[in-house]
């Protein structure tokens, strides 16, 4: 998922930036370490089980490859939304999920 979770990045950053100016390291490197996991986690799919297809126009269409307990944690939304009562999933066990009334600009700032 390249260019989302941008904000992920910035704390990376950020932490990076702490670890080289502060006493207790040995926290701040674990902290550090943590976020850049789910940092390449979010960036790299491989390991995927969520597609969310945004857009209506044909030209204006992208699909987000993400992680649905991710998802869940930081949205109430998406912890209703991929409960098993409403997905459905493709023959690959992936959970595909549809938002044609919005535009994937819009929907990756909401990921941030």
């Amino acid at each position: 998922m390249s260019n989302s979770f941008s904000s992920l990045k910035n704390m990376t950053l950020l932490l990076d930036n702490l670890v080289k100016h502060d006493k207790n390291v040995s926290l701040l490197n674990y902290i550090n370490k943590l976020v850049n996991d789910l940092s390449k986690m979010l960036d790299e799919s491989d390991f995927y089980d969520v597609e969310i297809r945004v857009g209506m126009d044909h030209d204006d269409v992208k699909t987000f490859k993400a992680h649905s307990n991710i998802l869940k944690a930081r949205s109430s939304y998406f912890n209703v939304a991929l409960s098993n009562n409403w997905i459905k999933r493709s023959g690959d066990g992936i959970i595909q999920f549809e938002k044609e009334n919005i535009s994937p600009n819009v929907f990756e700032v909401l990921l941030t």
